[in-house]
């Protein structure tokens, strides 16, 4: 279900327009199974459905460069941006980082008018997907642009974000290691998740499950540094049962929260 769905969004991230009549044939289901999925994924705000199939909202946020990333393990990075959401509350100040889960998380944020947020970003297509939406205020962090990744890095960078102090700061990350705690891969990326964390009252990482065990060069800080960790439900059990143990503070889901609050 997982790939079917990540397939379509690609589809329409090209044509704009897909047909369930079509789409059944080219995965061998039913027409049925093709609209569970147009209508689950439209509730997410992923498309909008239209008679005989779907078609894409909006512009074309995802560039060549990114496309990967954004639709690796989709429905996990759907889920923790709802786990985020929750946790921000009605008037919080916000930073989002360039992760691909972060940008799932602003569009959570967009579709739910019922919470005012103030979303300051070093994101370019995080920042062009939620722009004029009445409920979000948006600051746009300048800077040199990090090469393919349509994010902002640098000394002008870092020098914005220490201008602010912020509720909760969510950024994304490529590794997780219950020893060598938490890394990424790009340097400028790192220096910006530190200064983000620095600002904030309350740092989560929003890291899919198959981040875990994973150690990369950039450090960008020990578990006991954030409040928490945001993952799903495919997080190993012996992940799960270590974090248990040693109260590390990994979310996976409602009933399974070590708080640092």
């Amino acid at each position: 279900m997982r790939e079917r769905r990540k397939i379509i969004l690609q589809e329409l991230e090209q044509t704009g327009y897909v047909k369930v009549s079509m789409l059944s044939q080219e995965f061998h289901c039913t027409e049925m199974t093709i609209r569970r999925d147009l209508n689950a994924m439209s509730e997410e705000g992923l498309l909008k459905r239209t008679h005989g199939g779907a078609v894409k909202i909006g512009k074309n946020f995802v560039t060549d460069n990114v496309k990967d990333l954004v639709y690796s393990n989709l429905c996990n990075k759907i889920y923790i941006a709802k786990m985020a959401y929750r946790i921000i509350k009605n008037g919080d100040t916000i930073f989002l980082d360039d992760a691909t889960t972060c940008l799932y998380l602003a569009q959570e944020i967009k579709r739910n008018n019922k919470k005012s947020v103030n979303v300051i970003t070093n994101s370019i297509l995080l920042a062009s997907e939620i722009m004029q939406t009445v409920h979000i205020s948006l600051k746009i962090i300048g800077g040199d642009i990090a090469g393919n990744l349509s994010a902002t890095v640098g000394k002008e960078a870092l020098e914005q974000i220490r201008g602010y102090r912020v509720n909760k700061a969510f950024i994304g990350v490529n590794g997780i290691d219950y020893q060598e705690g938490i890394t990424g891969i790009g340097y400028p990326q790192m220096e910006i998740k530190k200064a983000m964390m620095k600002r904030a009252e309350a740092t989560y990482v929003l890291a899919d499950s198959s981040k875990f065990g994973h150690i990369y060069l950039s450090h960008i800080c020990n578990l006991s540094e954030v409040t928490g960790v945001l993952t799903d439900k495919d997080l190993k059990e012996e992940y799960v049962q270590i974090a248990k143990e040693k109260n590390y503070p990994i979310y996976v889901d409602d009933t399974f929260i070590n708080r640092r609050e």
